[in-house]
């Protein structure tokens, strides 16, 4: 007995809810004192009752998974989480089988109340979400802008200043290659007539239509076309044989005369 009182006082000791369970038959075998006015049933034997109110084995039991390391590896101890449903409270739990005074093998737990560490834990886990599709969200409205400033806000092609930009780039990456740069200008014949006849409406049409026809019949990957301003289109190819941008030109004419506004 006074084997037992001394073996209690040093678990005393402790500062946090500390027990002891036997693991062959789960009755608890010692509580000290700062656990003791939180159990939840003082009469009952088995620990799952006693000291978190549950009606079978707790599933975050771990003498099960504690006795199989001991035989596998020799390890006595674990550290892990648990959630308490009975209290909504997280601990962190620090397991360790210890041979009692009396001889029995039982598993020494002191738990640790790290709910408001969870709590932080998972405010900082829904600030770095929220961060990250703000940051998403920022990312995606600069390229939509960035897009609109290089974009034609009717054809969607390049628009006269980043056609020139990309004409610039494209002479000063090449400028010692042995390729030739080609540059077309379409100008929509009639287009004033067009719009002041039949609105701006079917005007706005006939300038999708052309773009969407040269488009076709492009590289988009090495060739720049963009709109100069009104009707006023260019295109610019680089190539080291005139005849093969001769024939592209001349199908890119034949397209367009197959649009239909009607």
């Amino acid at each position: 007995m006074m084997e037992n009182n001394f073996f209690g006082s040093l678990l005393e000791v402790i500062p946090f809810p500390t027990y002891a369970v036997d693991i062959e038959t789960y009755q608890v075998v010692y509580i000290n004192k700062i656990l003791e006015s939180k159990i939840y049933a003082p009469k009952e034997e088995f620990c799952w009752k006693k000291i978190y109110g549950q009606e079978q084995i707790c599933s975050w039991c771990t003498i099960f998974k504690l006795t199989n390391d001991y035989k596998l590896t020799k390890n006595k101890k674990s550290v892990g989480t648990f959630f308490d449903e009975s209290s909504d409270i997280w601990f962190q739990a620090y397991d360790e089988l210890v041979t009692w005074t009396d001889g029995r093998i039982v598993k020494c737990t002191i738990t640790v109340d790290i709910s408001e560490q969870k709590e932080m834990q998972a405010s900082l886990i829904r600030t770095h979400t929220k961060l990250t599709r703000q940051t998403k969200k920022l990312k995606e409205t600069n390229e939509k802008y960035e897009s609109l400033a290089k974009t034609d806000y009717l054809t969607g092609i390049n628009n006269r200043r980043n056609f020139f930009h990309l004409g610039e780039s494209l002479y000063e990456e090449d400028i010692e290659c042995k390729d030739n740069i080609y540059i077309a200008l379409f100008d929509l014949d009639n287009f004033k007539l067009l719009n002041d006849t039949y609105g701006h409406h079917l005007g706005d049409k006939a300038l999708i239509s052309f773009a969407k026809k040269v488009e076709k019949n492009i590289n988009k990957n090495s060739d720049i076309f963009g709109r100069l301003g009104g009707e006023e289109f260019g295109l610019i190819i680089k190539s080291s044989h005139e005849n093969k941008i001769v024939s592209k030109i001349d199908d890119i004419r034949k397209a367009i005369e197959e649009i239909t506004l009607f």
